[in-house]
């Protein structure tokens, strides 16, 4: 059985590191420029600062204040550099040594244990068709940091992590699909309907800068080929802290197609808070969940209706509290 992490920022926020947006641009906003384009960037992207995917969508509609390859490089350089040096500072000054490793472990081939009971009998028994096989299990990060390697020790190449049943559950590797906070660092949107400036659309240099799936395939460091496999071999995907941004479409739309492959996503995220009085709302914002998934991917009306089912939603759970 193979099991695959798409890990967001709520891991790290999860763990008390500051990296939401909005952490960054209080800290880009103190970082002195000199550059025009670069103050009015500044001012332009305040809007919509809860995701990362707030960042990059405001950041190719700035293109169209853009003139050339030099003024985008200008502008590129300076948010990417500030968002390395800042995000490695939070990554430095926080304790890894206060983490628990081994619930990591735990909780990272046993998903299903952060939803409700029904949900937990139907992956169980899904689970259960691999019997005593080995369960491996594959993370990809969206994230810079090396948050993980850090808690893991970077013991993270196919080591046995526990036992299910008569086999062994193995971590198999974690790959960071946008690099990290020091090495080719990707910030950027998913396709040429997200860069505002239609001139660019045909700009290779700047595409190959700018859109992820594109910037992967320039850099050829075939991370985003394994990762891609990773998801066509998934029979289990557990999304874990990211809000599923438009920016990172490619990916939902890949993971998306697994569901006419039989796999089952978990999706686990934090969200408003309800009242357990008034668990309809509950059972509400976990179908807004699915839809919002669904709507990023290339499925059909009919399929979607049919194969959301396939589709486990856990909101504001315990999972990956490891301090």
């Amino acid at each position: 059985m193979n099991i695959l992490y798409i890990i967001g920022n709520g891991f790290d926020i999860n763990l008390g590191l500051k990296t939401k947006y909005s952490d960054f641009y209080k800290y880009y906003q103190s970082q002195l420029s000199n550059d025009q384009l670069v103050n009015k960037l500044k001012n332009e992207i305040v809007v919509g600062i809860d995701n990362w995917s707030d960042l990059e969508v405001a950041f190719g509609k700035y293109m169209v204040n853009i003139n050339d390859r030099e003024e985008f490089d200008k502008v590129y350089d300076d948010i990417v550099i500030n968002l390395g040096e800042y995000l490695e500072s939070e990554e430095n000054e926080f304790d890894f040594s206060k983490v628990d490793k081994a619930i990591l472990l735990k909780d990272l081939w046993t998903p299903e244990l952060f939803l409700t009971q029904g949900d937990i009998q139907e992956l169980v028994s899904f689970k259960n068709n691999w019997g005593a096989t080995t369960w491996n299990i594959n993370i990809i990060t969206l994230n810079y940091t090396r948050s993980l390697e850090k808690i893991l020790e970077n013991e993270i190449s196919n080591i046995s992590i526990g036992r299910h049943h008569n086999g062994q559950v193995v971590l198999g590797n974690i790959h960071h699909i946008h690099g990290y906070t020091d090495d080719r660092t990707i910030l950027g949107v998913n396709d040429i309907s997200q860069v505002g400036k239609e001139e660019f659309h045909t700009n290779q240099d700047i595409l190959n800068a700018l859109i992820k799936p594109n910037a992967n395939r320039a850099l050829r460091h075939n991370i985003d080929r394994i990762c891609e496999s990773q998801v066509l071999r998934a029979n289990l995907i557990c999304i874990f802290g990211s809000s599923i941004g438009e920016t990172d479409n490619y990916w939902w739309k890949l993971i998306g197609d697994q569901l006419r492959r039989n796999s089952k996503i978990i999706i686990l995220m934090k969200g408003e808070e309800i009242s357990r009085r008034l668990a309809y709302k509950s059972v509400r914002s976990k179908q807004a969940y699915r839809e919002l998934f669904l709507s990023k991917t290339d499925l059909s009306d009919a399929e979607k209706l049919t194969l959301q089912n396939n589709i486990y939603v856990g909101i504001n759970t315990n999972m990956f509290t490891i301090i």
